[in-house]
């Protein structure tokens, strides 16, 4: 496998670079979907997303192989050329191309954006210039100029472009703080040509033809952009161009920015003063094993973008993940670059059901300034009001909100600001694939702690010399927490309490007893249960049903048409079911469409299935289980045997029926012992007389 960095270029002609060579590539919609993957490095991209970008209106049937067959041939050409099979990889619902940052030129350009960015505001000009003339050298002409792709040359390019402009107008912004007004005025004249109803770079213009002495000429640069707007968009020139006109006006100097409070702005008298909300709850004391995740957010945060978009990052991840207090942590880091408030909207009610958008509306312009009530300049009735007013309130500011525990997109879309400056961070139970589709929103998945991840967790508070007098035991303890951040703060908490001696002793007590309520607080309930309990509430009935029997099945890893057999359902009907589960996080779904309880989800699936279900319903459907498995297990060992005789046999041939066994060798040792200690008159249920040696497809010959 190669050690050489392959380099992607988007800022261009569509461009692969690999050992100093060019990558040829095909045409047509592989280059398109090359570039999809590229816009969200490191991301998976859902092909439902692929499909709707590629064809921009109704798919075609073929549509998902289409994209399949168009990655094969990324894939294919990738591997010939770098003699590596790892740039793309595939996802549950998608795919993504790996590459370092700095390999990209997309992503290097807004990383040395952002830098610029904060050397701004930390006063280092110099710093900023370099920076910002760093990551305009990447560009090599239009964005994306040689990608036949609608969508992308519609909603992309122009926003690439809008991010290139940002950089051009910070540049001509540092010109008119340090006194080169010249400088500005050879690139502002291109600028106002190229993007004449694109107020900032007339701003400057004005101002760098009164800075160097040309006074009448910005006064007749202002009437023309001041009719131009009229003349297009029948609108009045803004706040900063009118506070530019009026220093012109007064013949004073004009500091750069533009201070707004030179010119009084026009406010309906209804409409209230803005209120700075700082809304951030304390922060964790303790955070192990998210740093790489937590850059990443703070990053995509920071980075410009472009007009009429804002950075949406989304967290979602398993109940007590950790979710919350990761966004947390990512929006205290980054507070300083959102002076004009952080907003932190619980969507979810004590009680684990979804909050109502209105009243979400409702909070968050009460956050803003606007008072509650029935009068003029209170909030509004009725959403579609409440979320264009949030609008109008967010234009022009610099508002981080953070929206925790989203349990729909409904909830979260009225909430989006509609212009650059703002920032939105999602903690979602979900996926919300439809912010990512719709919204351009980058979705990062939080799994449970690696074991030097857990292990550091409880070190960060029960003490390093207390794990490290007990290391053995700390892992097997952070083990039986399935290395689930929420159980393994409650554990720690437990043992600096001194509720358990000992690591060995409290692993001991997890490993034989009921760990839910081990993992507990004093007298109080458990919090893992808690947040448990709020996804699986969230769920339809049908899917509800499904958690509990995989719960009380307790095997491994299940097979969708055993699941199946469980559920005494149709697979197409169980798939919808899992889905929901996994899109949930209560189940992980593998590539070959297996479910698995993780960790000590299969306890609490288990509880409710006691708790809820009947039974003799539950024997009931583990006899299914077990009569199907029986049934296939004695296919499986007569394919191996014989030759199947007929086309309806589930095995093609003795390799595929050894195949099915060899896999589900785990799943039939925990049923053999399962039914070994139900007694005769169980196991005559679960084994009826012939069940495990002859199939129900089977003839009369068909003993194994």
């Amino acid at each position: 496998m190669t050690t050489e960095a392959v380099y992607f270029g988007l800022l261009g002609p569509l461009d692969i670079r690999y050992a100093a060579r060019q990558i040829p590539l095909g045409a047509g919609r592989q280059r398109s979907v090359l570039a999809l993957l590229l816009l969200q490095t490191n991301q998976e991209v859902t092909v439902e997303s692929l499909i709707k970008r590629l064809w921009d209106g109704e798919p075609p049937g073929g549509a998902r192989n289409a994209v399949q067959a168009y990655v094969a041939r990324l894939r294919r050409t990738l591997r010939e050329a770098t003699g590596t099979d790892q740039l793309i990889r595939s996802g549950p619902g998608g795919y993504a191309l790996t590459a370092p940052d700095d390999t990209v030129d997309l992503t290097r350009f807004r990383s040395l954006t952002a830098t610029a960015e904060r050397a701004l505001v930390r006063g280092e000009l110099a710093l900023a210039a370099r920076n910002f003339t760093e990551s305009l050298s990447l560009w090599r002409g239009a964005a994306l100029q040689d990608v036949p792709c609608e969508t992308l040359q519609r909603d992309e390019a122009p926003a690439l472009e809008d991010e290139r402009l940002h950089v051009v107008e910070r540049l001509c912004d540092l010109d008119l703080m340090q006194g080169a007004a010249a400088n500005a005025l050879s690139v502002l004249r291109g600028v106002v040509a190229e993007r004449p109803l694109r107020e900032r770079p007339w701003c400057q213009l004005i101002t760098a033809l009164y800075q160097c002495g040309r006074r009448a000429e910005a006064l007749t640069a202002y009437h023309d952009v001041a009719q131009l707007l009229y003349a297009e968009l029948a609108v009045e020139p803004g706040p900063d161009l009118r506070a530019v006109h009026q220093c012109l006006l007064d013949d004073v100097d004009i500091e750069w920015p533009p201070p707004r409070d030179r010119m009084p702005q026009a406010r309906p008298a209804a409409q209230a003063p803005w209120a700075e909300p700082r809304q951030l709850p304390c922060g964790p004391a303790e955070l192990a094993g998210r740093e790489a995740t937590e850059e990443q957010a703070v990053r995509l945060l920071s980075t410009p973008t472009a007009a009429g978009t804002v950075p949406v990052v989304v967290l979602t991840g398993a109940p007590g993940c950790g979710k919350t207090a990761l966004a947390v942590r990512v929006a205290h880091r980054l507070a300083a670059r959102f002076p004009d408030g952080q907003m932190f909207l619980p969507l979810t009610a004590p009680d684990g059901s979804p909050r109502d958008p209105d009243d979400l509306l409702a909070d968050a312009l009460h956050a803003t300034g606007l008072p509650t009530g029935d009068g003029q300049g209170c909030v509004p009735p009725g959403s579609t009001a409440r979320s264009s007013l949030l609008r109008a309130r967010l234009a022009g500011r610099r508002v981080l909100l953070v929206l925790d525990d989203a349990g729909d997109p409904a909830q979260v879309t009225p909430l989006l600001p509609g212009e650059p400056g703002c920032a939105v961070l999602v903690t979602a139970r979900t996926e919300l694939s439809e912010l990512t589709a719709f919204h351009g929103a980058h979705r990062m998945p939080l799994d449970c702690l690696e074991p030097d991840g857990a292990l550091d967790l409880l070190a960060q508070i029960v003490g390093r010399d207390r794990v490290a007098t007990e290391p053995e035991a700390a892992a097997e303890l952070a083990a039986e927490c399935g290395h689930l951040p929420l159980a393994l703060c409650a554990a720690a908490a437990n043992l600096a309490s001194h509720r358990f001696s000992s690591f060995r002793s409290y692993a001991n007590r997890l490993r034989a007893g009921d760990r839910l309520t081990l993992l507990s607080l004093g007298g109080g309930g458990c919090a893992v249960r808690s947040a448990f309990e709020h996804s699986y509430r969230a769920l339809p009935a049908p899917a509800r049903r499904l958690f509990r029997l995989l719960g009380a099945a307790d095997l491994p890893e299940t097979g969708i048409e055993a699941v199946a057999a469980l559920a005494d359902l149709p697979v197409e009907e169980i798939t919808g079911h899992a889905q929901r589960l996994s899109a949930a996080h209560l189940v992980i779904e593998s590539a070959h469409g297996r479910l698995r309880l993780p960790g000590l989800l299969r306890d609490y699936a288990a509880e409710r299935a006691r708790t809820e279900d009947d039974p003799a319903q539950l024997r009931a459907a583990r006899a299914r289980l077990v009569c199907w498995y029986a049934s296939r297990t004695a296919a499986a060992v007569r394919a191996c045997l014989t030759v199947p005789r007929r086309a309806s046999a589930p095995f093609s041939g003795s390799q595929q029926a050894g195949e099915w066994l060899e896999s589900e060798a785990v799943n039939l040792t925990a049923l053999a012992r399962w039914t070994d200690g139900q007694g005769p008159q169980d196991a005559a249920v679960l084994f009826p007389e012939g069940a495990l040696c002859r199939s129900p497809d089977a003839g009369s010959d068909g003993a194994a």
